[in-house]
Order: C-alpha cells, then sequence, then structure tokens
C-alpha cells in the first residue's frame, strides 16, 4: 500500500504536470488532512459513493464512485454540471475535468482505501470533444508517477453526450488500450441506445436511476427492465443499478440479475471511501 506522507501523494508533482495548461500555479493543495483543489473562483473537494456487488450473500462494495463538491467564494454550493455548461473554452474545460480527476485520485489514494477496491472518476463531454487525440496520455502520466495501475480505474462516460459515435469510440479504445475500465453512465435517458454499447463494448453499464424509479412505481416495466439487462449481459457488459433509495428497489434489482447497485440506501457520498 502507498505510504500517504509519501512526497509522491502530496500534490506537488501533479501540480507541475497541471501548470502545463497555463492556469494557477499550485491548483492542489492540503488542508486538515485532505487534497483540495481551486480555479479562479471555486474550491472543490471529493466524495465517494459506494458501489456493491449483488452476487454474493453480503453487500460488499467494489468500487466507489468520485464525485466533486464545488464553491463558489461566498461558499455557496455549485452543481459540477452547472460549472462545465458555462465554461466555454475548450483550454480551460480540459483543464478543469484533468484536475477535477486528479484531485478525486489523491484522496482516494490517502484514504487508505482497500487496494482491490475499483475508483470511477467522470470524464465530462466537452474533454472527450476538445481532446483531438491522445486521450488518457496525460492521466496514464499522473498515474505511473503514483505507482498506480490504470486497471484500478474506471471512466464513466455518458454515452449520448458526444454527438459524433466514431470520435467516441476513439477516445474509448485509447483509454481502453491505455488500461482503464470503461462504464457508460446514465444508461436510459435521452437518446441512449443499444447501438453505442455494441461500438463502444463497455464494461459496465450504469442504469439511470430513473429507470428504477419506473420499475418501483410502475411493476410492468421490470420484465422489459430485465430483459434489458440480459441483453447487456449478452454484449459483455456488467450492468449497475443506479438510484437505488429503498429495500425494494434493491430486490427488483437483483430480480432484474443487474450486477452491482449503488444508491442513498445502500451509501451516502462520504469523505473517506475507507469508512464505509
Amino acid at each position: 500500500m502507498i505510504d500517504i506522507l509519501s512526497p509522491a501523494i502530496l500534490p506537488g508533482e501533479i501540480n507541475r504536470l497541471l501548470a502545463g495548461h497555463g492556469f494557477e500555479r499550485e491548483p492542489l493543495y492540503l488542508a486538515a488532512g485532505v487534497v483540495r483543489a481551486r480555479h479562479e473562483d471555486w474550491s472543490f473537494s471529493s466524495v465517494f459513493q459506494p458501489l456493491f456487488r449483488l452476487h454474493e450473500r453480503e453487500l460488499l462494495p467494489f468500487a466507489f464512485e468520485a464525485l466533486a463538491r464545488v464553491r463558489d467564494t461566498n461558499g455557496n454550493s455549485v452543481a459540477p454540471a452547472v460549472l462545465f455548461a458555462a465554461e466555454t473554452s475548450p483550454r480551460r474545460s480540459v483543464f478543469l475535468d484533468r484536475l477535477l480527476r486528479c484531485l478525486h485520485l489523491l484522496n482516494f489514494l490517502r484514504s487508505r482505501a482497500d487496494p482491490g477496491l475499483l475508483l470511477t472518476l467522470n470524464v465530462n463531454a466537452q474533454h472527450l470533444v476538445n481532446v483531438s487525440e491522445s486521450h488518457g496520455r496525460f492521466f496514464a502520466e499522473v498515474l505511473s508517477g503514483l505507482d498506480v495501475q490504470p486497471q484500478r480505474i474506471c471512466l464513466e462516460i455518458v454515452e449520448d453526450a458526444v454527438d459524433d459515435p466514431m470520435r467516441l469510440l476513439q477516445a474509448v479504445t485509447r483509454y481502453r488500450e491505455l488500461g482503464f475500465g470503461i462504464a457508460l453512465d446514465d444508461f436510459g435517458q435521452g437518446a441512449s441506445n443499444l447501438e453505442r454499447v455494441w461500438l463502444l463494448e463497455p464494461d459496465y453499464v450504469k442504469l439511470d436511476r430513473r429507470l428504477m424509479r419506473q420499475a418501483l412505481m410502475l411493476p410492468s416495466t421490470r420484465e422489459p427492465l430485465a430483459k434489458l439487462v440480459a441483453i447487456l449481459h449478452l454484449h459483455g457488459a456488467q450492468v449497475v443499478a443506479e438510484g437505488i433509495e429503498s429495500a425494494l428497489q434493491l430486490d427488483i434489482a437483483r430480480d432484474c440479475d443487474c450486477d452491482f447497485a449503488q444508491g442513498y440506501f445502500l451509501g451516502r457520498p462520504a469523505a473517506a471511501p475507507a469508512a464505509v
């Protein structure tokens, strides 16, 4: 296990890598034993939500999804989606996306989380579009400096957020070549379609929470949901049921043969993944 007091787990070296973007010289910093980040008028911290295996007698976490908590100069909470939507500069959006992934990685390592656990990190759609090539090279360099294998990281992508499927395939192929796992997030919302699953061959598909809400409210939707899960399994993907907020929803996820589950009923986002 990596020593959290090692200079490698301090923000210094990663700040030097991030400096190439030309923004804050030291966007990552230690405060009260955790790593935080800043970008212009915004400050960032990490929280982690567990994902649990469903095919075992005891519910055990197999991964943690890292989520950003954003505040403005007045200390008001801001949704990360709002921040990215307001960011129009390609260079700045790439920097911000990389900054958040580095922030989460450092906090995950410093938490002394079980090295067998997977860390899942969101990749913003603007990042996929604004990086012309060599997707994943920067983050692979960060991992190498920390002696972390890419196989410990799963990158989450909202598959209908990029209009050009071949551009999306190019990015996913490069990430996979570097050893990262791939998850399609929020599947079942908007323009989600199975053709993207066939094209991208993700390791995981995360069902949009609205599917589980429908299954709870409308029992007639549970059989079609189980069939969808079976189709995803046929294409080699493991399925995560998101938005599990009750014992009944957990039972539905099991009955539909989902592999994993995530939601407030099982575990809320917390600053320390090892605390679950």
